[in-house]
């Protein structure tokens, strides 16, 4: 069986290309001049699917496919609205996709070769969650001075869309006269969804903050036509990430 996985963008560059002189005015030695209002974030990882409605149970049982093949890398982006000390409004996106190539567990062709396809499983969530964090993320020194500290944990939740798209083309064998057929099978929508989450930021610079975070998030959405005999697909799962940010 071969494997085609998303490749990730290369995304921090955006970030950290910020013209130094234009940050500088507004740091000093350790402190920022004003506290942060605002701060925007990449992050890369793992976004794991939780793959548990009958479409994937009828993929793993029929062709080459496990559960992990409905799980890949992901990136995504947000923008987070200080609102008070310990409190930001984040509103993110995230992308996840991953493309393998099976074959039938127990039917071969008439020419004794494999019965070949590919599925492509695409998540993209939307969200708006409030984060709060269990410590203060700084101090103020003066009226013109606050200092950030090292280390912040944090947790969160939120609601949002996820949009998605499931897509298997190839060959495929028709169960009822045992027939091989070239088609495509394709299902994508949106739905409502639910995510809570975790982790912590780490201060590198008065500026620039690295973070960890983990998230669940919970949703399923009413498949095409292309699969009128299942029920909803399972959209939920969670994700695994670090990041990078910058403070405005």
């Amino acid at each position: 069986m071969r494997r085609s996985r998303a490749t990730l963008p290369l995304l921090f560059g955006a970030l950290v290309a910020v013209p130094a002189p234009a940050l500088a005015q507004s740091t000093g030695d350790g402190f920022l001049f004003r506290t942060p209002k605002v701060q925007i974030s990449m992050r890369l990882g793992y976004a794991g699917a939780n793959a548990a409605s009958e479409v994937f149970d009828f993929a793993r049982e029929e062709l080459t496919l496990d559960k992990r093949d409905f799980s890949g890398g992901m990136f995504g982006a947000e923008v987070a609205f200080r609102t008070s000390e310990r409190v930001d409004i984040v509103a993110a996106f995230s992308n996840t996709s991953n493309t393998t190539r099976s074959e039938f567990r127990d039917w071969i062709g008439e020419d004794d070769l494999p019965i070949e396809q590919q599925t492509t499983f695409t998540r993209r969530p939307f969200t708006v969650s409030a984060r709060y964090y269990l410590t203060d993320r700084g101090r103020s020194v003066s009226r013109f001075a606050w200092v950030p500290n090292r280390l912040t944990p944090y947790l969160g939740g939120g609601v949002g869309v996820m949009w998605y798209e499931f897509v298997q083309e190839g060959d495929f064998v028709d169960f009822q006269d045992l027939a091989i057929f070239n088609t495509r099978f394709e299902s994508n929508g949106t739905s409502m969804m639910a995510q809570a989450l975790g982790g912590f930021e780490w201060s590198l610079s008065p500026r620039i903050i690295a973070n960890v975070e983990g998230r669940y998030e919970w949703a399923s959405a009413e498949l095409g036509q292309d699969f009128v005999d299942f029920d909803d697909i399972d959209l939920s799962g969670f994700q695994v990430s670090v990041g990078l940010g910058v403070r405005f």
